[in-house]
């Protein structure tokens, strides 16, 4: 989903058009049914770009990606400081558990197991 920022979504920055490795947690994301909105960048670190997209979501999570890994952050944590951590060459399931997880967080409603 592509928006604008003033719509509450989870904002994910896409760093080297690489959303495509990813598909997996925007599908977990949309199967908790919050919406996110992709903004691409052609260079990044990922831990600063994720925090820099919850800031910027007004559903207070943000998410970034690169070739090799996936961040998710929450405004109200130190900027060093990601809630997870994902990298491209886990499974399919972690990936889906962690999109699931990002709009857990955004519902209020417990975690899943990122290796169940």
């Amino acid at each position: 989903m592509d928006s604008n920022h003033s719509a509450p979504a989870i904002v994910i920055t896409v760093i080297n058009d690489c959303a495509s490795l990813w598909h997996e947690v925007l599908l977990g994301i949309e199967e908790e049914g919050i919406p996110f909105l992709l903004q691409h960048h052609p260079a990044g670190e990922v831990v600063d770009s994720a925090w820099q997209a919850a800031r910027s979501s007004p559903l207070l999570v943000g998410i970034a990606c690169d070739r090799h890994t996936l961040v998710v952050h929450y405004k109200n944590l130190p900027a060093s400081a990601p809630l997870f951590t994902l990298m491209h060459h886990q499974d399919s399931q972690a990936h889906r558990n962690t999109g699931n997880n990002a709009a857990r967080l955004v519902k209020g409603i417990p975690f899943r197991d990122l290796n169940s």
